[in-house]
């Protein structure tokens, strides 16, 4: 049986293979951490902010 984020992060098609390889990590680190703080679930700064780049969090994203 798959990962909650193997069934849903595995399949990304991003156009760039480190975008892909980026959600599928950031996906399996979400998961055990639904409803806790991106920073208790990121540790070091450098994976908090890239997490932050990443997650369309206060983003808009226009459909076309």
């Amino acid at each position: 049986m798959l990962n909650w984020w193997e069934k849903n992060f595995t399949g990304y098609r991003l156009g760039d293979e480190r975008l892909n390889d980026r959600a599928f990590s950031t996906g399996k680190a979400l998961s055990p951490g639904f409803g806790t703080a991106l920073s208790e679930i990121f540790a070091r700064a450098n994976e908090l902010k890239r997490a932050y780049e990443f997650l369309p969090m206060g983003k808009r994203i226009s459909a076309k």
